[in-house]
């Protein structure tokens, strides 16, 4: 890129080194990610549940009549659907889930470079990019190019737009988030009205939102989406949300459920133990190599704190304070009103962190201001290229899953019909449905408890699929098939060995009801080669073709019965 030259030196350089940071977290993310840019089985777990059914785009056969994927596709906000189907007409949106990931990598990265420009100069600036490339947190939250990928970034832009006094953009930046992640808009017109209502107890100088009349538009024009994203469960069938007495004694709903949500994480666990999971080395060396690394760091920010430019800080207290109380209040009414408004730990875990990227930025350039005086930019190339690595190594496969091990299985079952419905261990059918592009009857990622209308029709799944999968007679499986007209079934054989079973075979309270099906047995039905001819689809997977059996046993009475019919 060209610099003008009536253009100012210092904007020049403010410009050079944005392209710099750009080019360097490019380069970063490929590194760091190369590995699911070549491989098409390599992706963010999420996205076997988020983004599968965008395969329809390219190929309107796939996934017919799906309960599964019509709930999926009301999961997804609007906004993110937009983008998605957008670049369908050029790529597979699995594909496409990794390049979003690294273009809102460098995004977000450039929003903080721009930020630390805003509160102290050109050295906060770099500090800032070179915290946020040390911090695992913020690419596993961008892993995938899910709705939660546009947070960070959109919550960066909010602060950058507000430090620059720009209404109209902060306004604009306020509809996106309702578009693409409706918490970080409720979050950021919290935190906009009560920055107002600051101003108009006479407790505070006028913000530049909501300064005007017309700046409330933009709240109305968010708060369609928002709104139509949370009722539209509700009206099509698959809500209410369950409440706290729902949830009470139902395991799927605790720590060993499908999600932790009741009774939930504390307060300090989402404000310290989560947030510096990911600052020290917990995820990649363990306990003990976590505790050294966080006492390396607190003495290295202690000692840059001395030198650190406080006062530039200014700039940033008034919207950072907003920002605190709003995810603040967010939390507490989250967690007083369970689900009403979503996961509570999702309004503190984006600001936490941001501010601890923005806070260790400012330690670090103290910290640089201690060393030694330098000669030449050499001694400053070094000390990024060493950053570079050290966060290429630490991002390397950050939030990326490599499923290609049973690839010979989504092979096998992308040769049956597009209309086919497979059915399987939960746990084997997100990749089934993803990979080999196939309806399945249930799977893991899109069993969600917390929609009580749709719940209700996939618990029943669930737990027929198990006490088929682990019959020790045929007829009960070809009774299931029957039942719920499955036309192939996938079986692994390392689900039947005791070591699985007796341990965590799938999330409560359905771990039980497999040992107690299963039992202490070892003659299971989809094993016996007497009872079902299936075909190998890699090292431990079968396909058993169902279709006539099923058929067969439509046509006798008294034989489609299945245990546990509802």
């Amino acid at each position: 890129m060209n610099v003008p030259h009536s253009m100012p030196e210092p904007e020049a350089r403010v410009w050079r080194d944005t392209i710099v940071a750009a080019l360097c977290s490019t380069a970063l993310f490929l590194f760091a990610h190369f590995h699911a840019l070549s491989n098409p089985y390599v992706v963010n777990d999420d996205v076997r549940q988020q983004v599968y059914w965008m395969q329809q785009w390219r190929d309107p056969g796939l996934y017919p009549d799906d309960l599964l994927t019509d709930y999926a596709r009301r999961y997804v906000p609007w906004g993110v659907q937009g983008i998605y189907r957008a670049a369908s007409e050029v790529m597979s949106p699995l594909f496409f889930s990794k390049i979003l990931t690294g273009l809102l990598f460098v995004f977000f990265a450039l929003c903080l470079f721009r930020i630390g420009m805003l509160i102290a100069g050109r050295e906060t600036a770099w500090c800032c990019v070179i915290v946020f490339w040390l911090m695992p947190f913020f690419l596993d939250n961008l892993s995938g190019g899910l709705s939660r990928a546009f947070a960070g970034p959109l919550l960066a832009l909010f602060l950058l737009c507000r430090l620059k006094r720009a209404p109209w953009a902060m306004g604009v930046t306020l509809v996106l988030q309702a578009l693409f992640i409706p918490y970080i808009a409720v979050l950021c017109a919290t935190a906009c009205v009560m920055a107002w209502g600051a101003r108009v107890l006479g407790r505070a100088p006028s913000p530049p939102f909501l300064s005007r009349p017309f700046h409330f538009m933009f709240l109305l024009a968010a708060a369609v989406p928002v709104y139509c994203m949370s009722s539209g469960m509700d009206l099509a069938g698959f809500g209410p949300l369950v409440t706290e007495a729902d949830m009470a004694g139902h395991p799927e709903f605790g720590i060993h459920g499908r999600y932790w949500i009741f009774p939930g994480p504390s307060v300090f666990r989402d404000l310290v133990v989560d947030p510096w999971e990911y600052i020290a080395l917990f995820r990649e060396g363990g306990t003990a190599a976590g505790i050294v690394s966080v006492a390396i760091i607190v003495i290295a920010l202690l000692s840059g704190a001395a030198r650190a430019p406080w006062r530039s800080l200014e700039k940033v207290a008034a919207p950072a304070l907003y920002l605190a109380l709003a995810s603040l209040f967010l939390y507490v009414l989250a967690r007083v009103f369970l689900l009403r408004l979503f996961i509570p730990s999702r309004y503190l875990m984006y600001t936490v962190n941001l501010f601890y990227c923005l806070g260790f930025a400012v330690c670090l350039q103290g910290l640089w201001r201690r060393l030694p005086p330098r000669g030449g930019p050499l001694p400053v190339v070094l000390v990024l290229v060493l950053v570079l690595v050290s966060s290429g190594l630490r991002l390397r496969g950050v939030a990326v899953f490599d499923y290609s091990a049973d690839a010979e299985l989504y092979r096998a079952v992308e040769r049956t019909p597009k209309q086919a419905l497979i059915a399987g261990h939960p746990a084997t059918m997100d990749n089934v449905m993803t990979f080999g592009r196939r309806k399945v009857l249930a799977s893991f990622e899109l069993a969600h408890p917390w929609c009580k209308g749709y719940w209700d029709r996939v618990k029943p799944r669930l737990e027929d699929t198990f006490k088929a999968y682990y019959a020790a007679d045929a007829q009960t499986v070809i009774a299931f098939c029957a039942r719920y007209g499955i036309d192939f079934l996938v079986v692994d054989e390392r689900h039947y060995e005791p070591s699985f079973i007796a341990g965590r075979p799938f999330f409560a309270p359905f771990d039980d009801l497999i040992r107690n099906v299963a039992g202490q047995r070892r003659d299971f039905a989809l094993l016996s080669s007497e009872c079902f001819d299936s075909m190998k689809a890699g090292r431990h997977h079968r396909l058993i073709d169902m279709r006539e059996l099923r058929k067969a046993a439509a046509t006798e009475p008294g034989n489609t019965a299945f245990p546990g019919e509802r």
